[in-house]
C-alpha cells in the first residue's frame, strides 16, 4: 500500500537469539516507543516463550504509545531459515498480536538479515554480509530477486564465523600440544582471557554442561592480537576466514546472477568490525575479482535497518 504523503505509523521488531528490540516510530520522524527484552529465537527458547516475550513487548508498547493503527509491522526474526520457520513464526506472531489491541494494515514476517538487508539497500540493488556467532550472506537485485548463502549453522557450515574461528584456534592448540603443528602464542592468549594455566583446564572449559556455541565464539577475540604480533597460525586463520566469506559472496552474487555492475556490498558482524586483517583481506579478494562493488561497514543499530524496511514498504 503507498500511502503517499499521510505521515503513517511503523512498528518494527529485531528478533535475535540473545535479545529483541521493538521500535514504534512515526514516518515524520518521532520516536513513540522503543524497548528491548530477551531473544527470540524460537529454535533456542521454544514458541511458547517466544509468545510471551513478544507478547509482553506489544502490551508495553501499546500501553506507553495509546496507539491503536499500525500502518506497517515488520517482524524480523533470527532463525527464520525454511517455509516450516517461516510457517511457525507466523502463528507465534500472530497468536502474540492477539493478546494486544493494535491493528495492523500490512504485516511482514521475515529473516532478520533479510529485512536489515531490505533497510538498507531499499528499492536498490545490493548485498550484506555478516559475521558474528555465525556467518551467512544475503543479496537482492532491487526488483523482488532475494537470494542467501550460508547461516546453515554450525553443524552445516558457519564458516569465516566467530564459532569457526574460534574452533580452530582451540584445534590449533590441541594440535601444537600434541607436537602435530608449530606452538602458537594463540595457546597464550586463550589461558589469559579464560584465567587457566594448563591444557587440562582448557579441556575441562570446552566440555563443561553449560556449554554453548557463543563460548567458542568468545575465543575469536584473541585472533587479531595474534595475527598483530606476527603469528602464522593466527594469520593463517585470519585469511582462510576471510577466503570462506569470500567464498560466501560469491555464492550469493552467483545465485542473483550478478554481472559486474556497479553494486554495494555492506559487512556487518562482530567479526568483520573487530578483526582488520579478516576484514583488509576480504575487501582486497572482493575488489580483485568484482572492482565494480563498494563495500561499506554497517555502523547503525539493525533496529535502524529494519524501521527502514518497514517505511520502504510505505512506497513500494
Amino acid at each position: 500500500m503507498d500511502y503517499g504523503m499521510k505521515e503513517a505509523t511503523i512498528l518494527a521488531v529485531d528478533g535475535g537469539a540473545t535479545k529483541t528490540t521493538l521500535t514504534i516510530r512515526s514516518t515524520g520522524g518521532e520516536w513513540l516507543f522503543e524497548k528491548t527484552a530477551p531473544g527470540t529465537n524460537y529454535q533456542t527458547i521454544g514458541a511458547n516463550a517466544m509468545i510471551e516475550v513478544l507478547s509482553h513487548l506489544l502490551k508495553d508498547a501499546y500501553l506507553a504509545t495509546n496507539v491503536e493503527t499500525i500502518d506497517v509491522a515488520v517482524f524480523a526474526i533470527a532463525g527464520i531459515d525454511t517455509i516450516p520457520d517461516l510457517e511457525t513464526v507466523t502463528h507465534i506472531v500472530n497468536q502474540s498480536l492477539q493478546n494486544t489491541a493494535f491493528r495492523i494494515n500490512e504485516l511482514i514476517i521475515e529473516n532478520d538479515v533479510q529485512a536489515t538487508l531490505l533497510g538498507l539497500v531499499g528499492n536498490n540493488s545490493g548485498a550484506l554480509l555478516i559475521s558474528g556467532t555465525g556467518s551467512i550472506a544475503y543479496a537482492t537485485d532491487g526488483k523482488g530477486k532475494i537470494v542467501r548463502a550460508g547461516g546453515w549453522g554450525h553443524r552445516a557450515s558457519d564458516e569465516g564465523s566467530g564459532y569457526w574461528i574460534g574452533s580452530q584456534i582451540i584445534k590449533a592448540i590441541f594440535r601444537a600440544e600434541d607436537n602435530l603443528e608449530k606452538s602458537t602464542i594463540l595457546k597464550k592468549l586463550v589461558f589469559e582471557k579464560l584465567q587457566i594455566d594448563s591444557i587440562d583446564k582448557l579441556m575441562t572449559w570446552l566440555y563443561q554442561p553449560n556449554y554453548t556455541n557463543a563460548l567458542t565464539a568468545s575465543i575469536s577475540s584473541v585472533l587479531h592480537e595474534a595475527a598483530a604480533l606476527g603469528d602464522e597460525k593466527a594469520i593463517y586463520i585470519s585469511q582462510w576466514a576471510s577466503n570462506e566469506l569470500f567464498s560466501l559472496v560469491k555464492a550469493a552474487l552467483a545465485k542473483l546472477s550478478y554481472e559486474n555492475e556497479a553494486f554495494t556490498l555492506y559487512f556487518n558482524g562482530g567479526i568483520l568490525k573487530h578483526h582488520p586483517f579478516i576484514l583488509n583481506y576480504l575487501q582486497q579478494l572482493i575488489h580483485k575479482d568484482y572492482p565494480n562493488i563498494t563495500y561499506m561497514l554497517c555502523d547503525e543499530n539493525p533496529i535502524e535497518s529494519i524501521a527502514k524496511r518497514a517505511q520502504y514498504a510505505l512506497h513500494p
